[in-house]
């Protein structure tokens, strides 16, 4: 098994941030700190991330309602992360993707780095659906041009559908990027102010009536219909 995927089942985070644990020397192997992504085996071998043995566990998968004003991280020295929603269990979970900051809404936590490789890869296109609240009701027209889409700083940018909800004030909006923060410099680049943002749905998962700050289980179904969505 390559050591970066064996990592990945460990609970150490997506295959990309364990690669920086055996490029930064914090992961060894026999007693040797190893620095390429050798093929290694569980049964024989003994792993070490920074000095203290590691094995593979079980696997969890939360759906979890960010509330805004709290980073997705599972540490942050200044303000709230979600790490300190999940602090009591006893295996590290981790969150897949992002929301900035200011954003809620649905984001998933787990300890299968594999899982939150296969949902964030980009060759995936999972679609994320998102509402947002803006600061005064937008036109007809304008709403428009959105639908175009626009060239920011890092690329064009079109969404896969955006239309008004029944309260002109609130736009649904369906993207399958995961590009950083977005929607939020889409909007401004129209010189539209967002007073909310919430994802309410990924890869057909919905956050459903789950409170800010609560979580639940992920079904089997769903973990399948995520993985396996194209």
């Amino acid at each position: 098994m390559r050591l970066n995927r064996y990592l990945a089942a460990c609970g150490l985070g997506s295959r990309r941030k364990t690669e920086e644990l055996i490029k930064n020397g914090l992961i060894s192997v026999n007693g040797e700190i190893v620095r390429d992504f050798i093929d290694i085996d569980p049964q024989s071998e003994n792993v070490l991330y920074k000095g203290k043995p590691i094995k593979p566990q079980g696997k969890l998968y939360f759906a979890f309602y960010k509330p805004p004003f709290v980073i997705s991280s599972l540490k942050d020295g200044t303000h709230r992360c979600i790490g300190d929603f999940f602090g009591h269990l006893d295996i590290r979970v981790f969150p897949v993707g992002r929301l900035d900051y200011l954003s809620e809404g649905l984001i998933f936590v787990t300890n299968d780095g594999l899982f939150a490789n296969k949902v964030t890869h980009p060759s995936k296109k999972v679609k994320k659906t998102y509402l947002i609240k803006t600061k005064k009701q937008i036109e007809s027209k304008l709403l428009n041009e959105l639908s175009k889409g626009t060239i920011l700083e890092d690329g064009f940018f079109k969404p896969l559908f955006i239309s008004f909800t029944e309260n002109k004030l609130w736009i649904k909006l369906v993207m399958d990027s995961g590009r950083n923060r977005v929607i939020r410099r889409f909007f401004k680049k129209f010189d539209i102010g967002i007073d909310v943002l919430k994802r309410i749905s990924i890869g057909g998962i919905k956050l459903g009536n789950l409170a800010p700050g609560e979580y639940r289980l992920l079904e089997e179904s769903e973990i399948l219909q995520l993985t396996q969505s194209k």
